[in-house]
């Protein structure tokens, strides 16, 4: 196999891998958006549930049926749900930083690459 062959190859696999990471880029992005609006939708359901009286009946959808659930309750169990999203908005974005590094990396090994073969072809 030639010099040029060669380069070929490995700037097709960099090329390759630097597609797969912002493939995965895109997926953990769609991930972290649906997470954000789910902890707006919570947010908005905490406000409400901040507005009413103590005495107040919160009735919590099981299925195809209402329970009636304590104000406080209701009102912690929103708390826990906004917390955990939070939580793995965070592990998403350390994820995000992580990939956006490697991201970067190979799209140096790729112009690196692409630069080799463009001095060879001129070269020719």
């Amino acid at each position: 196999m030639s010099e040029m062959e060669s380069l070929r190859v490995s700037l097709n696999k960099e090329a390759e891998a630097y597609r797969v990471i912002q493939s995965e880029m895109t997926k953990l992005v769609t991930t972290r958006t649906r997470l954000q609006s789910q902890v707006n939708e919570n947010e908005m359901v905490l406000e409400e549930l901040n507005r009413l009286d103590d005495e107040a009946s919160v009735f919590k959808m099981i299925g195809p049926a209402l329970i009636k659930q304590d104000l406080v309750e209701a009102k912690s169990n929103v708390n826990k749900r906004i917390e955990y999203i939070k939580g793995e908005i965070d592990r998403l974005d350390k994820q995000l930083k992580g990939l956006e590094s490697k991201s970067k990396d190979k799209e140096n090994e790729v112009m690196k690459a692409q630069r080799k073969l463009q001095s060879l072809v001129q070269g020719s």
